[in-house]
């Protein structure tokens, strides 16, 4: 038989007392129902507590030895719960999340500056990545969850999808192109041509298709990032394909977009968690911040803005 948090209270009220009748209305108790608690703790301790007569109650020293302790450990007790209570309110506690380049310059990063406000107790933490490696750091534990595009053999997460993104065409303001409303992939390929290196299936489909359907088209530039590719587009070095979601984000100074014709280079966004395993309160609630932000806007991929 194990001890109770009751018993520990009766104990500690007996033993500030000094009287059955105070310490069992300190607990909201019954006199004969408390006598009888303390019995039972004696009982499963097998250590006799206090010594009783009839005028007085008194510590034994196995009792007094034990007072500091069961203070103590109730202290501990009610610091653990205080804790519990301020993580669940998320007045305390931590949020960890990996999202891809394009998402952590606009909605993550909106959102994550919306939930500091909020819950500015809330430690946070946020890491950038390739789609393949967020999902990597997701499933070494390193963070809660992860904001990345849906892809397959990845069954060991939950998916929660977002919305559809797709990349445009960036091209430079008064361009021969620029006065269509749609780029056929064919008409690439006498265009110079900058992708970002990216190791994801949206720019894998890219090369397949410029391969296939503009003359077996190859990229001529390759950067790291969007900034750089753009900046090359501003400079007349060629077009460039960019997640719309970025563009709000971006100086798109000079510079104008287009929708690609079909097939449509698009990726699912949406937000990855571990299978099987709960969410802290605060990634709940980031989570749930997240879809809420993007259900509010019309077009999540801001492509309506950046058309000129």
């Amino acid at each position: 038989m194990k001890i109770r948090l009751r018993q520990v209270e009766g104990f500690l009220a007996l033993a500030e007392t000094l009287s059955f009748s105070r310490a069992a209305q300190r607990l909201g108790m019954t006199q004969p129902a408390f006598s009888q608690m303390i019995r039972e703790l004696e009982d499963v301790l097998e250590l006799p507590l206090f010594e009783r007569s009839t005028r007085r109650v008194q510590l034994l020293p196995a009792g007094v030895q034990l007072l500091d302790r069961m203070r103590a450990g109730l202290d501990n007790l009610q610091e653990a719960y205080q804790h519990a209570q301020a993580l669940a309110r998320l007045e305390q506690g931590q949020l960890a999340v990996a999202t891809l380049p394009s998402l952590a310059c606009g909605a993550v990063l909106h959102v994550l500056s919306a939930f500091r406000q909020q819950h500015p107790g809330v430690a946070l933490r946020l890491s950038e990545d390739h789609n393949r490696q967020i999902l990597e750091t997701l499933a070494a534990g390193k963070v809660d969850l992860a904001v990345g595009s849906a892809m397959p053999g990845v069954e060991q997460f939950e998916f929660e999808p977002l919305f559809e993104d797709e990349l445009a065409c960036i091209l430079p303001v008064g361009h021969s192109l620029s006065a269509q409303s749609e780029i056929s992939w064919a008409q690439l390929a006498d265009e110079a041509i900058i992708l970002v290196a990216a190791s994801s299936q949206t720019y894998q489909m890219v090369r397949e298709t410029l391969a296939v359907l503009a003359r077996g088209k190859q990229a001529d530039y390759q950067t790291l990032n969007s900034v750089t590719a753009l900046s090359m587009v501003r400079a007349g070095f060629g077009l460039t394909m960019i997640p719309a979601i970025t563009l709000p984000e971006l100086n798109m100074e000079g510079l104008c977009q287009r929708p690609m014709g079909m097939p449509k280079p698009s990726r699912q966004v949406g937000i990855f968690r571990r299978r099987g395993q709960g969410l802290s309160p605060a990634a709940q609630a980031f989570s749930r911040m997240l879809v809420e932000a993007l259900r509010c806007q019309d077009d999540p991929t801001g492509r309506a803005g950046t058309r000129q």
